[in-house]
């Protein structure tokens, strides 16, 4: 078990309120998991708090209704020039259309971001209709790549979740599964199984989930393989393209060799533990291989508060005293980092209309980074360099 973090306060002279650790996630008991966040509420908010240290935890309620959370003051806190200046009018342009990238070689394209559909995304909705309306949401805002899991959450929520939206927002979205299964059989039965749960008819993309080895990279290019049902699948036309995620540049190198994917999802953040910009992504990216980035954000562990509790974050969070810097990345930081290097789409997990506002704006107001600034942010994020559970386990400090 790692130890819990110290007492948080954000470093901005705009920012009155002190967040630790476990204030937030007594807060995310207390309130509705899926505090539907308002645009106005969320500019207000990171507007004030500069950005610094990330998303601030909101006060719960309805979109339609909700005000700042009151400063020390007992007033809303103007934005500030300087300090997060640049940050606010990033805000300012999250009405513009959402750029969108090559998809490797395969003549398709993909908004630069993505919702992730994972535990960020299903744990924090409170309930199926309140996470379709979320995924609604970020369709109709220009994030149009959602991707998830056969077995991610109990029973598949994610899937059913997702398939409640597909059946009004089905065009122009590129949705995204994995399967688990590393036979041909079970692979078959588990796509089978995902596009019924969500509700169409193809899907754009099937990885192999968390490919973790050597061996069992062989398991699915063997002749009975999972390979072979994808393969089977692209063929028929049901699926669109195929490749596979893992969190080991090794299996990763392994993995391209081996199964020649079209597209790969590996951990991708600026602290670079592990770190697949020396060898893997160069080589993807000369390939015509599609990347696609997760933990953009760290799942939310690299911000001292969010708009719900991570899951996981008191065995994978930072250790003590790492949100107490004042030069933590932004949320723009972070996100623009990762855009800065030669992939299709960030994918980031997205659990309240809160965080979908701060990604559209992130996408929204990108601009390649030039070498010294991120050279700034990866130096600056290293503080969390033992942070997360997709990480090797010789890298978490503190653990057992």
């Amino acid at each position: 078990m790692r130890p819990q973090g110290t007492h948080r306060k954000l470093n901005h002279p705009q920012a009155n309120t002190e967040f630790s650790r476990d204030a937030i996630m007594r807060d995310s008991k207390r309130k509705d998991q899926a505090d539907l966040i308002s645009r106005r509420g969320f500019v207000t908010h990171a507007a004030a708090a500069g950005v610094g240290g990330g998303l601030v935890h909101m006060v719960g309620g309805k979109p339609s209704g909700l005000q700042a959370e009151p400063t020390a003051s007992g007033s809303e806190p103007e934005p500030e020039p300087g300090g997060g200046q640049d940050e606010a009018l990033a805000f300012a342009t999250a009405d513009q259309a959402i750029p969108r990238r090559p998809f490797g070689n395969t003549g398709a394209d993909i908004p630069i971001v993505g919702l992730g559909a994972g535990s960020r995304f299903y744990g924090s909705t409170p309930d199926d209709e309140s996470a379709a309306e979320l995924i609604r949401a970020a369709i109709d805002r220009g994030v149009a790549f959602v991707e998830t899991g056969a077995n991610y959450g109990p029973d598949g929520l994610s899937e059913k979740r997702i398939g409640l939206a597909m059946k009004t927002h089905r065009e122009g979205v590129f949705l995204e599964t994995k399967v688990d299964e590393r036979d041909y059989d079970g692979a078959m039965r588990e796509m089978e199984r995902s596009l019924t749960r969500m509700n169409t008819d193809h899907l754009d993309l099937v990885l192999h989930h968390l490919l973790s080895s050597e061996e069992m990279v062989a398991e699915v290019a063997a002749p009975n393989g999972a390979e072979k049902a994808l393969r089977k699948m692209v063929d028929e036309g049901v699926v669109g393209h195929r490749g596979f995620s893992a969190h080991l540049p090794d299996v990763a190198m392994i993995g391209m060799k081996r199964l020649d994917p079209q597209a790969i999802q590996l951990p991708i953040n600026a602290v670079r533990v592990p770190d697949f910009e020396p060898e893997v992504i160069p080589t993807a990216a000369d390939a015509g291989i599609a990347i696609i980035a997760m933990k953009t954000c760290g799942n939310g562990f690299f911000f001292p508060a969010n708009a719900t509790t991570p899951d996981r974050i008191e065995q994978y969070g930072p250790p003590p005293g790492a949100w107490d810097r004042w030069d933590l990345p932004t949320w723009n930081d972070h996100i623009h980092y990762v855009l800065t290097l030669p992939i299709s789409t960030a994918t980031i997990g997205i659990d309240s209309f809160f965080t979908l506002e701060g990604v559209v704006a992130a996408a929204t107001s990108y601009q390649p980074l030039p070498a010294d600034r991120m050279a700034s942010i990866h130096e600056r994020a290293q503080v969390f360099s033992s942070t997360g559970y997709w990480i090797p386990r010789d890298a978490r400090e503190g653990d057992e």
